[in-house]
């Protein structure tokens, strides 16, 4: 009779000690090594690069790009698989001279449908940093769109109602009411538009047409989705047109939803286990057990309306017995699943996934104390009156939708236990400044060497009005290359290495762009972002200056294959100004590049990422006000082959 108790407290002991148990580590859909390896020098070009991940990813969904420092694309074809090695992707290369090159990847992966991307930097006869190498370069993991989320909810809710009305309907009452049919017909179409959403925002998320994603390795299952929606709608159809409740119909429609749950469980994180057999075991019966205590209790309710009576009390008793396994049944395979992805406290406290399992975890030790209340007080009470039960089982119904859209969630972020170990760490060159919006904090950021590739990122704290550091729990930046396209966004976690400092080092800076990077400062109160921009450092980049007295001095800065970029700032004094920026082609006429992007740094101005008018193909003009010299601009956009051009300018004001 101590079921309830005894599972809540088993949950709280497993995972307070549990996760610091071994276990093997679990990979999932992203970059576990490459060759060349991330950061590394080679004396020749390879013929081919070969990247290696955690689940094979589809390569007609994939893409896999190498771009040299200009943003060009020098592979010598797309990406193929590696025959009898179906993690890899390979991409071959011709002869490549003496530089830096970025793999910029982004792949769907063939066992859960998830898309990541990513980038990192290698050498060809030069190296890509100034220190040691790492063994991935900055990713993007799945992380889920607010669509796909809620999607999930919709789909979960409907297979939870649609278990819980049959499971309520075949093993608990006699002669089941005819309002459980009604919810699972509405969870049926709770369960069919949110299965809908899930495949649609899948083939969004691949970049592709639901045609291409029917022809790939995850055809098999969007279509077993459909037929999931096909099969239950039939058994809830059936259910509705007869005449009389008989029990099988509860039970057709239990196995139909039990059916479409491993349809799901199929396509998800568990089938990309190290012990696939297992982990979809697990999962699918933490499910399972998951729909019949709390679709069944919604179930209940909606069949125990109005004054208690002996048929009701039965009810009741009936299904508190069969919630105490299905609670047990929930935490202890949903320990095991949570021991498998995050492994460790660390990875339990210090990552998103992480945090969210313990948010859910502490969802469900919640919900075992309203069972628990339940069991020991409503029911017993279900004798003389329905009323305590209906109180508490609506909260605990309230709170289950809580820690569903949780779930929801976690379907989306990739668990701790798929990502490779990579510790680097090389010094600084670049430096920028920025305050949240509330002006409460400053966050300092230098990069060394701040070129293409390998970086040393380093965050200072500060008391936005004292300047004093601020201890906070973490700092996490987000990279958005302005002006490439194919190289996705990517995060880079930093590690306290003092009172409001942190760094890190990764390869987020890929290749030479104009980026915009977001510090999220992680306080015990929440989490607050601020933004900041830089452009990559250019080597020996020639400028010229032709001054002309009572005209503004232009600036002419030559770039690749006899390209150049014109700049100057009218009137070029104090105040309101006009920057003018005009690409020209090897034979001095104006290159029609369509658009570009503008990071103006300087005394009293804020450094941005701006968007420019176009006057015309290949010139743009940019309106600031600037009240010191000198001005630093960086200017880039993409030629019309698609070569990337960046010009860097320093520019002193005219008194």
């Amino acid at each position: 009779m101590h079921r309830i108790t005894m599972a809540a407290g088993a949950l709280a002991i497993l995972l307070g000690g549990g996760l610091a148990l071994p276990r093997a580590v679990t990979a999932h859909s992203l970059l576990q090594s490459s060759n060349p390896a991330a950061g590394s020098t080679v004396a020749a070009a390879p013929p081919a690069v070969t990247l290696v991940f955690g689940e094979a990813p589809d390569p007609s969904l994939s893409t896999v790009k190498v771009l040299d420092t200009s943003g060009q694309d020098v592979a010598a074809g797309p990406a193929v698989g590696v025959a009898g090695h179906p993690e890899q992707l390979q991409v071959p290369l011709g002869t490549l001279p003496s530089g830096v090159y970025t793999v910029a990847w982004r792949t769907v992966s063939k066992v859960d449908g998830h898309t990541t991307a990513g980038s990192f930097a290698f050498g060809v006869g030069v190296s890509p940093s100034t220190d040691t190498t790492q063994t991935t370069g900055g990713t993007t993991s799945p992380n889920g769109s607010v669509g796909d989320t809620l999607s999930r909810f919709l789909m979960y809710l409907g297979l939870f109602g649609m278990l819980g009305a049959a499971f309520v309907g075949f093993a608990v009452h006699p002669r089941p009411p005819r309002v459980l049919i009604r919810l699972g017909a509405v969870s049926w179409a709770l369960f069919g538009i949110g299965t809908v959403g899930v495949v649609a925002f899948q083939v969004v998320d691949a970049g592709t047409g639901l045609g291409n994603m029917l022809g790939s390795s995850l055809g098999i299952g969007v279509v077993a989705r459909g037929l999931s929606i096909a099969v239950t709608g039939a058994a809830v159809l059936v259910a509705v047109r007869q005449p009389l409740q008989r029990r099988w119909i509860f039970a057709t429609i239990g196995a139909a939803a039990a059916a479409s749950m491993l349809v799901d469980v199929l396509n998800g994180h568990a089938a990309a286990g190290d012990q696939p057999l297992v982990d979809i075991g697990l999962q699918w019966t933490h499910i399972m057990a998951s729909g019949l205590w709390m679709g069944g209790l919604a179930a209940l309710l909606l069949s125990v309306t109005g004054t208690t009576d002996a048929a009701k009390e039965h009810a009741v008793r009936r299904f508190s017995r069969w919630a105490g396994f299905a609670l047990g049944a929930t935490a202890i395979t949903g320990f095991l699943r949570a021991l498998g992805e995050v492994q460790t406290v660390d990875a339990l406290l210090g990552t998103d996934f992480g945090r969210l399992v313990l948010v859910k975890s502490l969802g469900l030790l919640g919900l075992a104390g309203l069972g628990a209340f339940n069991h020991f007080v409503s029911v017993p009470a279900a004798v003389r009156t329905l009323r305590p039960l209906r109180l508490v089982g609506r909260v605990e119904l309230s709170a289950g939708a809580m820690v569903l859209l949780a779930t929801g969630l976690l379907v989306n972020l990739a668990p701790p236990s798929s990502r490779a170990a990579s510790e680097p760490q090389p010094k600084s060159t670049l430096s920028v400044v920025g305050a949240d919006f509330g002006t409460t904090i400053r966050a300092s950021l230098t990069v060394t060497p701040g070129t293409p590739g390998l970086n040393q990122f380093a965050v200072a704290v500060t008391d936005y009005d004292t300047g004093d550091p601020v201890s906070v729990r973490g700092v996490t930046l987000r990279f958005d290359p302005a002006s490439a396209s194919g190289v996705g966004r990517s995060r880079l976690e930093l590690k306290g290495t003092g009172p409001g400092e942190f760094s890190a080092s990764g390869g987020n800076l890929s290749l030479d762009d104009i980026w915009n990077i977001t510090a999220v400062i992680s306080e015990t109160s929440g989490a607050v972002e601020i933004p900041l921009a830089i452009a990559t450092s250019l080597a020996d980049q020639v400028v010229d200056t032709n001054a002309i007295p009572g005209a503004p001095t232009i600036f002419t800065a030559h770039l690749p294959r006899g390209t150049s970029l014109q700049v100057y700032l009218d009137p070029g004094r104090a105040g309101a100004n006009e920057l003018h920026a005009t690409f020209f082609d090897a034979s001095a006429n104006e290159l029609p590049v369509q658009t570009a992007n503008v990071l103006v740094t300087a005394a009293g101005v804020e450094g941005a990422i701006e968007v420019p008018r176009q006057l015309e193909p290949g010139h743009f003009v940019l309106d600031l006000r600037v009240n010191e010299g000198p001005l630093v601009a960086d200017v880039a956009g993409a030629a019309p082959d698609g070569t990337f051009l960046h010009g860097h300018f320093e520019i002193p004001l005219q008194p």
